[in-house]
C-alpha cells in the first residue's frame, strides 16, 4: 500500500481537563483559512470528558482539513505528551495549541508564510499573544522576543529570550535532531528556543496571533503562603526546574556546546538539584551540613534555602511579601 499523504503542515492541539474552554479552542483550530493542514486533538487521559468532546465536534467537521485524534491511555504530563503528538503528526511544520488558547483564523497561514520567507530554514516561528483572562476578556498583548537577535547559543546563554509556548511553531526537523523531551517536562519554551539557536535559528511575526488564556500562576490559590503550601510548592518548582535545566544541559551537549554550561545556566541545575535533596533530609543538623558543602548553588543561598525549609512559615511569609512588592 502506498504510504499516506499528509499535508505539510500539523497543527497540534494539547488538552488535559480543559473540557470548559474547549469547544472555543477546537473551533478556532478547525476554521483556520488557507491551505489544508493537519489537526492533530491529542488528549492527556482527561477526566472530565474533554476527549469525548473533542470527538464530537471532529466528527461534525467538515471542511478542508485532516482531522485525527489521539488520547492516551494514562496521564503522561507536558514533556511525554509533546513526544507522543509529535511522533503521530504527519506535517514537517508543526504549530502548538493549548486546549483553554484561541488561535485566530489566519495563525497558521502567517506563520507558514514566516517560514516561507526564510526557505524552511528557520526551526521555531513565534508570534506576539492576546493577554485573555480566564473569562474571556482581551486584556492587552504579550509581546515576544525578535527570535532573529538570538542567532547562536552564545547569544541564548547570554540573555534567553521571552517566548511563550502556546505561540510556537516549530520544524519536526529540529524534534528528531535533539531527540525526546525528558518525560518529566513541565516547560518547553526555553528548551525550544536554545534548539532553534543552535539549528536553523528562529523568526517571530510581528502580530498576535493567539489569544492566551491567563492560568497557572496568575489564577492558582494562594497556597504557597501556609507552611504545608510553601513546601509544596518550593518541591513542584524544584523539581520542575531540575527536569528543565537536564535538559538544556543534554542539549547543549548535542550541539557540541557543553563550554556554554556554566555560570547562571549551570547554577539554576544546581540549586534545584540541592533543594530537592534539603526536602529528603532529616532534621536542621543533616540540613545544615548538606548547605555547608561547597556547590554551585552559593553559600548565601543555600543557607537561607535551609532555614526556610526549616522554618516554613517564615519561608511562606517571606514568599507572600515578594508577591506583594511584584503587585505595587
Amino acid at each position: 500500500m502506498p504510504e499516506a499523504v499528509f499535508p505539510r503542515i500539523t497543527l497540534i492541539l494539547l488538552t488535559y481537563n480543559q473540557r470548559a474552554y474547549l469547544k472555543e479552542a477546537v473551533s478556532a483550530c478547525l476554521s483556520q483559512i488557507g491551505e489544508p493542514i493537519e489537526i492533530l486533538l491529542s488528549d492527556d487521559a482527561s477526566t472530565d470528558g474533554s476527549f469525548e468532546l473533542m470527538k464530537q465536534l471532529a466528527d461534525q467537521y467538515s471542511g478542508p482539513h485532516l482531522v485525527r485524534l489521539r488520547r492516551n491511555t494514562c496521564n503522561l504530563g507536558i514533556g511525554e505528551h509533546y513526544n507522543q503528538a509529535i511522533a503521530d503528526s504527519g506535517g514537517q511544520l508543526l504549530v502548538t495549541a493549548a486546549g483553554d488558547d484561541i488561535s485566530l483564523p489566519g495563525r497558521v497561514q502567517t506563520l507558514a508564510k514566516a517560514w516561507d520567507e526564510t526557505g524552511q530554514k528557520a526551526d521555531l516561528i513565534a508570534s506576539h499573544l492576546i493577554d485573555m483572562s480566564l473569562e474571556g476578556q482581551d486584556l492587552g498583548i504579550i509581546h515576544a522576543a525578535n527570535l532573529a537577535k538570538w542567532p547562536s547559543p552564545d547569544a541564548w546563554v547570554r540573555k534567553r529570550p521571552y517566548v511563550v509556548g502556546a505561540s510556537h511553531a516549530f520544524t519536526k526537523r529540529l524534534h528528531t535532531h535533539f531527540g525526546l523531551f525528558s518525560p518529566d517536562l513541565a516547560y518547553e519554551d526555553q528548551v525550544m528556543a536554545l534548539r532553534a539557536c543552535g539549528l536553523g535559528g528562529g523568526v517571530t511575526v510581528n502580530e498576535p496571533l493567539v489569544r492566551y488564556r491567563r492560568g497557572g500562576i496568575s489564577q492558582r490559590k494562594n497556597d504557597a503562603l501556609t507552611p504545608q503550601g510553601f513546601l509544596q510548592w518550593s518541591l513542584k518548582k524544584h523539581t520542575r526546574q531540575r527536569a528543565l535545566y537536564s535538559q538544556i544541559r543534554q542539549d547543549l551537549q548535542t550541539l557540541g556546546r557543553s563550554d556554554l554550561w556554566r555560570g547562571k545556566v549551570r547554577r539554576h541545575l544546581d540549586r534545584s538539584t540541592l533543594a530537592l535533596r534539603l526536602m529528603s533530609a532529616s532534621g536542621l543538623r543533616q540540613k545544615l551540613a548538606l548547605g555547608l558543602q561547597p556547590n554551585g548553588a552559593g553559600m548565601v543561598w543555600s543557607l537561607r534555602t535551609v532555614l526556610y525549609l526549616t522554618l516554613p512559615a517564615l519561608g511562606a511569609r517571606i514568599q507572600a511579601w515578594q508577591q506583594h512588592l511584584k503587585r505595587q
